[in-house]
């Protein structure tokens, strides 16, 4: 299992902001900093993780997506 964490900053991207999930045990080279990660918890694999994400925080769901270099197949689905 790995841990997943959000960024609760919404990053720029070409589609609008959003929220990037990562996977914090992947050695992500675009991790955001400490202060700004949003625990999501433990999970085999991102789709479950991207699932808890957008219950645990419903403020930012329609934005959640996952990072294009740790979560590549939960980027843009």
């Amino acid at each position: 299992m790995s841990k997943y964490i959000l960024n609760r900053n919404q990053q720029d991207s070409k589609s609008g902001g959003n929220y990037e999930l990562h996977n914090e045990n992947g050695n992500c080279i675009r991790l955001p900093n400490h202060e700004n990660r949003l625990d999501v918890g433990y999970f085999d694999n991102c789709r479950d993780a991207k699932a808890q994400a957008k219950t645990k925080y419903p403020s930012m769901s329609s934005d959640i997506d996952g990072c294009y270099y740790c979560c590549n197949s939960c980027h843009n689905e």
